[in-house]
């Protein structure tokens, strides 16, 4: 019986003994590895969050420019384009005559500032309003910033207009840029001999439409050979009339304001028709396709003559304001490059 005490006391002194060992050391490269992998989850840890905090900036960012070009100015495509500061086109001409640069400097050796985009050439409502002497780039534009827009009859002034650039063509200007042609602004007794029609036609029904000749009919158009039949391809415009006042076009200053009002506009179709003369009116278009998009005001502030040779319109024009650097300001090579 003592040897069987003393043997379990033996046998639990052991156990004891063995539960008080201290455990085994990790070997080196055990505790190297597991250095590895933390400063590994760290680092990764470290690197999601830059990622995080610069996707975020770029969305800042995206959101600053987003933001700007909600806000910048209205764009008025006669003043920019077809007017020009008097002294200002004189130093062109000059400048064009001269010689060309040939210096490695690249302060000289730069590309002069397009017109369009130089503030000492183009012209704003402002210079018209301050009486800065302005010249004109040919009969269908006036200095006082409007445009004339004939009928398809008028002998002078063409029918056809790129509201984004502000441009007033006829048949043989039109039959080269036919992409760019926004509307067709015609007047004709065909319907009617006692009442004019007058309409504003997108190119799109002028030429699919087999009866839009009937738009044409006058002293220079009496069959159905009408230029826009023959085109290639033409712009998908659409046209309104509004409601808008001519104050209330002045009032349009900025890209939020145009395109508020160009969503309350209604019944937005291919053409627009008028039995009586459009003085005072204001016309809104869009175009939207996959190289071109414009968003116009027209307003016509005076309507002369009925549907004879001499008939047109006395209009400006507002469209969206295009900002390629997010500045705020429109770009006018923004509008050069649209077809």
């Amino acid at each position: 019986m003592k040897h069987l005490i003393f043997s379990l006391t033996l046998l639990l002194a052991g156990s004891f003994a063995m539960a008080q060992e201290p455990p085994v050391k990790k070997s080196k490269v055990v505790k190297a590895t597991e250095k590895i992998n933390q400063q590994t989850q760290k680092a990764t840890e470290a690197s999601n969050e830059v990622v995080n905090q610069s996707q975020q900036a770029a969305n800042n960012v995206k959101q600053v420019v987003s933001n700007a070009k909600t806000v910048i100015s209205i764009f008025e495509p006669i003043l920019r384009f077809r007017l020009k500061k008097n002294r200002a086109a004189a130093d062109t001409d000059i400048a064009v005559q001269s010689d060309p640069v040939t210096t490695t400097d690249p302060a000289v050796a730069a590309p002069p500032t397009p017109p369009y985009d130089d503030p000492a050439v183009y012209v704003t409502q402002a210079d018209i309003t301050q009486g800065t002497p302005v010249v004109a780039e040919g009969p269908a534009y006036n200095t006082d910033g409007t445009a004339n827009l004939g009928s398809q009859n008028n002998k002078k002034f063409g029918c056809y207009i790129d509201v984004a650039q502000g441009s007033v063509m006829d048949e043989v200007d039109a039959a080269g840029n036919a992409r760019s042609i926004d509307l067709i602004f015609t007047a004709t007794n065909a319907f009617n001999e006692q009442v004019p029609m007058y309409a504003f036609l997108t190119p799109s029904y002028v030429k699919n439409d087999a009866a839009a000749y009937n738009f044409f009919k006058g002293t220079k158009y009496k069959d159905r050979n009408i230029p826009p039949a023959e085109w290639d391809e033409v712009n998908e415009s659409e046209v309104a009339m509004t409601s808008l006042t001519g104050q209330q076009f002045e009032k349009v200053q900025n890209n939020n304001q145009l395109m508020a009002v160009v969503k309350q506009v209604k019944g937005f179709g291919q053409k627009v028709e008028s039995r009586v003369k459009l003085d005072g009116k204001v016309i809104a278009v869009k175009t939207e396709m996959g190289d071109r998009t414009a968003y116009g005001l027209i307003y016509i502030m005076n309507h002369y003559g009925t549907t004879g040779d001499n008939g047109y319109l006395k209009i400006r024009i507002k469209v969206t304001g295009f900002d390629q650097n997010g500045d705020g300001i429109p770009d006018g090579a923004a509008y050069q490059n649209i077809p």
